[in-house]
């Protein structure tokens, strides 16, 4: 059993019930479409019909909840090693580093960790990703890529922590050049006790007179639905741009990712089979253990 090159890549069969919704999607817009003209016609009537997209929307929406439940309810454990966590790297000061068997073996501890009250018990599955790097900014760079998709706040601290000894190992020679004091700078008007009663002041005169003003409630309501209208097609697209930018994704040989269980004793599943070697001295590590539903979405995520 390898270790693969991890390709970040949308998860299809995990997402597969977002597709279910697309029949009351297009009867939503379908309605959505015609609400403003429906709108202009309700003066005088007392209720609305919502039409065909009332039920679909219903059995739609309960599917779809049940699914994420099903999906996305099930959260495996999971634990975080960087070299920049005490009794996990090795060195000192801003000399920090842990090579990828180093990382291997600390994960393998964690399993058998029974002063951790979190630690996971029972026969389950594990799903290991490991951060390759032999330098800080190959580290960091490692890192954002996987934070981009799924933020973790140790592998966000250890992008960062990363990105700064970089710099400041690339910018220790430069000379620092700072301008002549002082400085112009915006008056603060808005820190102005005399200043901020009169607007207090005003905004209340301003709101009063806006209630005064003349409106259409049905006016309002077009404008909501369409509003509400843009604002899902909006959603769409965002979806559409981030499917089609992990449609794009090449194998990452920074990151790699392995699948073992069910079983145990995982801590020899993981220590088993070839192993990335001493060559990647600055390393980091995530280790998921949950059910086979549970880890589905972070497994296609990363393209196992």
């Amino acid at each position: 059993m390898t270790w693969a090159p991890v390709t970040m890549r949308w998860p299809e069969q995990a997402t597969a019930w977002i597709a279910d919704l697309d029949d009351a999607k297009l009867l939503a817009n379908g309605e959505m479409a015609s609400s403003a003209e429906r709108l202009k016609s309700l003066d005088g009537l007392v209720k609305t019909n919502p039409g065909p997209v009332g039920e679909a929307a219903k059995a739609a929406v309960t599917a779809g909840r049940e699914a994420m439940t099903r999906q996305l309810g099930e959260a495996p454990s999971c634990v975080v090693l960087t070299p920049f966590q005490s009794g996990v790297g090795q060195g000192t000061g801003y000399q920090r580093f842990l090579s990828a068997p180093n990382l291997l073996e600390k994960m393998a501890l964690k399993l058998d960790d029974l002063t951790d009250s979190g630690r996971p018990a029972g026969e389950q599955y594990a799903l290991s990703i490991l951060f390759l790097s032999t330098r800080l900014d190959q580290f960091a760079s490692a890192l954002a890529r996987f934070n981009a998709l799924l933020p973790m706040q140790e592998l966000e601290r250890a992008e960062r922590r990363a990105r700064y000894l970089y710099k400041l190992e690339t910018e220790k020679t430069e000379m620092p050049i700072g301008n002549a004091t002082p400085r112009w700078q915006p008056l603060p008007l808005e820190s102005c006790t005399l200043l901020k009663a009169a607007k207090q002041s005003m905004s209340g005169q301003l709101a009063m007179l806006e209630s005064y003003a003349d409106s259409s409630p049905l006016d309002e309501l077009a404008k909501l639905s369409e509003q509400k209208a843009a604002q899902q097609l909006e959603r769409d697209q965002e979806l559409a741009n981030l499917k089609a930018m992990l449609a794009t994704n090449t194998p990452d040989l920074n990151m790699r990712a392995r699948l073992i269980g069910p079983g145990n004793d995982l801590r020899r599943e993981l220590l088993a089979g070839e192993q990335p070697g001493h060559e990647w001295v600055l390393c980091a590590g995530l280790l998921l253990v949950g059910t086979k539903e549970g880890l589905s979405f972070v497994q296609e995520l990363v393209g196992l």
